[in-house]
């Protein structure tokens, strides 16, 4: 968003997008030493070799 883009957003009252991811990963972080999964639960940790259920 340009900056003429985000001055007329305030002023008309529309809030400028925030943008970024809004999932949650936090299910694909091993809880024994937080290395982020490759894939999704059910898994192995490729780190610590955890097991890693979905919940």
């Amino acid at each position: 968003m340009s900056d003429e883009d985000a001055a007329g957003a305030a002023r008309s009252g529309v809030p400028e997008p925030e943008g970024g991811e809004a999932a949650c990963w936090l299910d694909r972080v091993c809880p024994e030493c937080d290395a982020v999964l490759d894939t999704a639960p059910p898994a192995v940790c490729h780190r610590c070799g955890a097991e890693v259920r979905a919940g």
